[in-house]
């Protein structure tokens, strides 16, 4: 089978995928394979520099908004459990 038929094959299947957990696993591959990724989620999935910013971006605005969890207030809910 030559590259073309390749791709067809494979862009026929893509076509009739309905899983978007298979989606998102499908383009978080193509995102390595591109080499975008500059992270890595806590489920494993790649991340591109644009989205790690706004993810920075977020955490910082929590942290300036006063809405985040310490270590301390965690060992707190474990004792309180």
């Amino acid at each position: 089978m030559d590259i073309a038929a390749k791709k067809i094959e494979l862009m026929d299947w893509l076509l009739h995928i309905n899983d978007e957990t298979k989606l998102k696993k499908i383009i978080a591959l193509k995102t390595v394979l591109d080499k975008e990724a500059v992270a890595h989620t806590i489920s494993g999935y790649p991340v591109d520099k644009e989205e790690y910013i706004n993810m920075v971006k977020e955490a910082d605005d929590r942290i300036a908004s006063g809405n985040y969890t310490t270590i301390e207030d965690l060992e707190k809910e474990i004792e309180n459990w």
